[in-house]
């Protein structure tokens, strides 16, 4: 997978647009729905499971996606940016699926607290299936439609959230953190977010 173009946006925000997508994106659904048995979530809120997570052995797919965000991360912000793609304890859980059906959101959050910068991958998104929303610095409310085939980037302290889905299809995303090197390890949850309900 490669990138096609990007856009750069105010509050730190990237959008890249990937090039021959959907053989990638075709191959990262297939895994997904093939280990379903697999699943495992992190919370319910409002209904839905907020997290979905898999194994990287159960989809490695994500693989090149991940290593993509990876490299442009780094390159753009002039450090080298990793992802963790099957760790333990505290390092697990770095890259997780959000499936979303008609009515559901995405509330207000920011991501893992030592990581450097997260990031979406849009999988499937149907039109008016949910606005990506964020907050820029100056605390102005800004808002995004994505788009399938693209990856979004941005600062992992960025509070944002998933406005309700209008549409009958379902949509899906993958999302992420990177983090810098050396890790940076704490007793307690490091890696803990933030929602704001």
């Amino acid at each position: 997978m490669e990138i096609d173009d990007f856009e750069s946006m105010e509050g730190g925000l990237h959008l890249i647009r990937l090039r021959n997508f959907q053989d990638g994106i075709g191959e990262i659904l297939g895994e997904l729905f093939q280990s379903e048995s697999s699943w495992s979530h992190s919370h319910r809120i409002r209904g839905r499971w907020e997290n979905t997570y898999l194994d990287i052995e159960k989809i490695p797919s994500v693989r090149p996606i991940l290593n993509l965000a990876s490299q442009f991360a780094g390159k753009l912000h002039k450090q080298p940016l990793v992802s963790i793609q099957g760790g333990q304890g505290m390092l697990k859980d770095s890259f997780w699926f959000n499936i979303m059906h008609n009515g559901e959101e995405t509330g207000w959050h920011n991501h893992k607290a030592r990581a450097h910068t997260s990031g979406v991958c849009y999988l499937q998104v149907p039109k008016q299936s949910g606005e990506f929303m964020y907050r820029s610095p100056c605390g102005k409310l800004r808002s995004l439609i994505p788009e399938t085939g693209t990856l979004l980037l941005f600062p992992s302290n960025l509070n944002h959230a998933v406005a309700p889905s209008q549409s009958s299809e379902v949509r899906i995303s993958m999302a992420f953190n990177l983090f810098t090197l050396p890790l940076e390890l704490e007793p307690e949850d490091p890696f803990g977010g933030n929602l704001f309900y």
